[in-house]
């Protein structure tokens, strides 16, 4: 919660964004959990105010283990019916990830993820994958210390632009390329409010890229965030 901006690997990592017509249903069983869902699998266009309806075309499925209370991981995968409008074609989205969280004073956690997806385009018989992994410190009572690693195998780097999409495939002859980033940051606990945890905070991140995407993208790309962060205290 104190890492604030989106991986890069998000569209690998979790779900849709937004889902419409959903139905989903588990069973627990010690501890371990088996989930799936169907869903109308296409996000949906810009006019948000209204519900994209559609019938369920889409699946997906979860296997959870929770060996103790500090640790969880699971399995999951999901075939989603022209995810996106732009880019015709079904998506199977397969991931695993493994999570530590341990309780410190203050009601705060120190909580470590590391998280592997992969896009499989059926259209293109194409695969790409994304590794992430982030952790959050917290320091006392008051102070967080984050970072946060990610590898993440980038093909839509162009797609507003089809024809440089095109010319540069042609020039490196690859659909995908491999893009890394760091980001190391602090947020700070201001208390103002008596029900409220609020805080400041920035991250910086550094991206490393391949030479060929030099010419678009820069030599070594960087960027700040700062943000104040706001939410609601943990009950006793």
């Amino acid at each position: 919660m104190e890492l604030p901006q989106a991986p890069l690997g998000h569209h690998w990592q979790d779900s849709t964004h937004i889902a419409n017509n959903v139905f989903t249903a588990g069973v627990t069983y010690g501890k371990m959990r088996l989930e799936a869902s169907g869903f109308y699998g296409r996000e949906p266009d810009e006019v948000r105010w209204n519900i994209d309806w559609g019938r369920m075309n889409s699946w997906s499925a979860r296997l959870s283990v929770f060996p103790t209370n500090n640790w969880a991981a699971q399995v999951s995968v999901g075939r989603l019916q022209d995810p996106e409008s732009h880019t015709p074609g079904d998506v199977v989205r397969t991931t695993a990830s493994i999570e530590y969280i341990r309780p410190e004073s203050g009601k705060n956690a120190w909580a470590t993820s590391l998280i592997w997806g992969q896009n499989y385009k059926m259209a293109e018989h194409r695969r790409t994958n994304a590794v992430l992994a982030e952790t959050v410190l917290p320091l006392r009572r008051r102070n967080f210390l984050t970072g946060r690693f990610e590898w993440s195998q980038r093909d839509e780097l162009f797609d507003n632009n089809p024809d440089l999409a095109e010319q540069v495939a042609q020039l490196t002859g690859q659909y995908a390329f491999n893009v890394s980033a760091f980001t190391g940051g602090y947020t700070r606990d201001i208390p103002l409010f008596r029900n409220v945890e609020t805080g400041i905070g920035a991250n910086a991140t550094v991206s490393v890229i391949e030479h060929a995407l030099t010419p678009y993208y820069g030599d070594r790309p960087w960027g700040v965030d700062v943000f104040i962060r706001v939410r609601p205290k943990p009950g006793d």
